[in-house]
């Protein structure tokens, strides 16, 4: 009897056959596989992100010059407006470094205030008019706005305070005492909103800018601290941190400086890497029941239709194209397992995303997959040709007499 090789249609359309036959064992494998790719690549993908948008969101500064203390405290507090200032300093403090060789720029700031739970950061004017926050791409106030005057009691408003509370140019406000938000806390002084700054996806998104003097002479403060601020943020030139770092960090004990920025923050990411580790072991596990569940939905089809395919041979169908059709359901179901996992992926960036930016002002970088995706994805796809191999090898080997009687 001459051998009939069916076309690829006819093949793919029995492998949808048989995992209709067995839509539910098939969805559990679609979705371990989903969850599998899913977890694994938002792991990977995510932390490489983090670190990026972290490093572009330090306000183009090379350095901060704090109070005794942590190092990662200081800059946490001071760029991206999150745990509290280990100490203030003088603002004599300020005018050494502001002249000294090698400091291209130096911008005091002051905080201890908030409005609604978002913080206050008293600074000079030129911060928002003079400094760029990254090459070429200095802070614009949005149409109808302005930057505040040096010492009048006025705001500058992030946009993402500005879209959070609903605040808008000429609207008035009292600021509230502490980091912390309490009704009890508020300030007698009335502040006025003469400007939005536009988005720039950093921290400055999630404060409200006002003048250093508003945040030292406000009602209620202690007035010994009327010329003390909180740290000074630095754009330095040359071998200058080399020289400062000698001058405040290893002789010196009055002051710290946060410097380099970049490596402080990849510090304290590579303080998680343990999780990361324990997010890629869950995602293995997952990925082993997924293979387990595609072996065990083929062979479970196998033993079901076994006398189909018996029949399908005495029409012609030779033994390697019953076993195609085994193996193709299995990459059916691979294939079918990770492109949902693209999806499940993309889901957890859009909310790990939307939680890092309403907590930190940070803004990730688009949705992408990028060539780990593509290491995954045939990664997957060979995990799905193995996972068909053993089934139809015993299809291939099944004896075609016995499988062509009825079984009760």
């Amino acid at each position: 009897m001459q051998m009939i090789r069916p076309g690829l249609g006819i093949i793919f359309f029995l492998a949808l056959r048989g995992l209709q036959k067995h839509a539910f064992s098939s969805f559990l494998a679609i979705l371990t596989i989903a969850m599998a790719v899913g977890l694994f690549l938002s792991t990977w993908k995510i932390n490489d992100d983090t670190r990026l948008a972290f490093h572009h969101s330090a306000g183009g500064f090379d350095a901060v010059l704090g109070a005794r203390g942590s190092k990662l405290q200081i800059i946490l507090n001071s760029l991206f407006h999150l745990e509290s200032s280990p100490g203030n300093l003088s603002w004599e403090q300020y005018e050494i470094i502001q002249n000294t060789k090698g400091v291209k720029e130096a911008y005091p700031i002051a905080v201890g205030d908030n409005y609604l739970g978002y913080r206050l950061v008293g600074t000079d004017p030129e911060l928002l008019t003079s400094h760029q926050w990254k090459p070429g791409q200095g802070y614009e106030v949005e149409e109808g706005g302005r930057v505040f005057s040096p010492l009048a009691k006025e705001a500058v408003v992030g946009s993402l305070v500005a879209q959070k509370v609903g605040l808008q140019v000429g609207d008035q406000f009292h600021p509230y005492h502490g980091l912390n938000f309490k009704e009890e806390n508020k300030h007698q002084d009335i502040y006025v909103v003469v400007g939005i700054l536009e988005a720039t996806g950093t921290p400055a998104d999630r404060v409200i800018w006002v003048p250093i003097k508003g945040i030292q002479l406000m009602d209620g403060h202690d007035k010994s601290m009327s010329h003390s601020l909180s740290a000074v943020l630095l754009s330095l030139k040359g071998a200058a941190g080399f020289s400062l770092d000698m001058k405040y960090n290893r002789q010196g004990n009055v002051a710290t400086l946060a410097w380099p920025v970049a490596s402080t923050l990849s510090s304290f990411f590579d303080k998680f890497t343990w999780f990361q580790k324990i997010l890629e072991l869950v995602a293995g596990m997952i990925a082993v029941v997924g293979t387990l569940i595609i072996v065990l939905t083929l062979r479970s089809s196998m033993n079901e239709r076994r006398r189909e395919f018996a029949i399908l041979r005495c029409l012609g169908a030779s033994r390697q194209s019953v076993s195609t059709v085994i193996i193709s359901q299995s990459l059916i179901l691979a294939c079918l397992g990770v492109m949902a996992g693209f999806f499940v992926h993309f889901l957890i960036h859009i909310f790990v995303s939307h939680i890092i930016q309403e907590n930190t002002g940070v803004l990730m970088s688009g949705f992408s997959v990028g060539f780990m995706g593509v290491y995954v994805f045939c990664a997957v796809l060979f995990v799905g040709l193995a996972s068909g191999i053993l089934p139809a090898r015993q299809v291939y080997k099944a004896d075609l007499s016995e499988n062509l009687k009825h079984h009760t």
